[in-house]
């Protein structure tokens, strides 16, 4: 698998093409946030930020040429850089990071957390998504959890240790929780008896369009921030 964010990355992890999980995530945005404009900041191939554009102007950022390219292409008239110079002071009233903070060392992602509040306007909110070694997803896989494929996954902290390192760097915790436990099978089980056993609560929250499941129980962290 390549360590650069390019084609084979995407087809690496099945994460090309659009995908229910940003379905939900827009929900939440559009349930929690208080408006637009929104950022999509590790927009990679430009689904997220085409959904976001329905709520209202959207931008994107990408560290990668590869997916900024493919990000305009999905997502027409949705302005997407790789310089963030080019995003304003208080530009946005929303933004959305799906996955890139454990991508990033903490220097980075510190470096990161500044940017998200000088474009954040006050009030502004940020709906941040990462894997959660400690949750519960992790605990049932093993070794074999999802969040350990990825070689780019070079940050993987627990819930409440992001929790600690996001709100040192002068963000509000609005809302917390997780996707829920839908990486099945977990164990020995068919798919499907697997699913019916484990996946049942994380399919009814994506129906609900809201944050409900308990920090821990899941595969991933999600945290609704506002910058004060």
């Amino acid at each position: 698998m390549s360590l650069e964010y390019d084609e084979e990355y995407y087809r690496f992890n099945g994460q090309a093409d659009d995908r229910p999980a940003l379905r939900y995530y827009t929900r939440l945005v559009r349930r929690y946030a208080a408006g637009g404009p929104y950022l999509d900041f590790g927009c990679g191939t430009g689904h997220l930020v085409r959904r976001l554009s329905a709520l209202g102007p959207a931008s994107g950022f990408e560290i990668s040429e590869y997916s900024a390219r493919t990000a305009r292409a999905n997502a027409p008239g949705c302005e997407i850089t790789t310089d963030p110079a080019q995003l304003g002071d208080a530009a946005f009233g929303a933004l959305t990071a799906i996955h890139v903070l454990e991508h990033l060392e903490d220097e980075v992602a510190s470096e990161t957390l500044t940017t998200w509040r000088r474009v954040l306007r006050p009030g502004g909110h940020a709906l941040v998504v990462m894997p959660d070694p400690a949750g519960r997803g992790r605990k049932l896989a093993g070794e074999a959890w999802m969040g350990f494929a990825d070689p780019t996954h070079i940050n993987l902290k627990s819930h409440a240790e992001w929790r600690e390192f996001i709100t040192a760097h002068g963000f509000a915790v609005d809302r917390e929780g997780t996707d829920g436990l839908w990486d099945v099978p977990y164990g020995r089980l068919p798919k499907l008896l697997d699913a019916g056993l484990h996946a049942v609560p994380a399919f009814l929250q994506f129906l609900s369009g809201r944050l409900v499941l308990r920090p821990g129980s899941g595969e991933s962290s999600i945290f609704v921030l506002r910058r004060p």
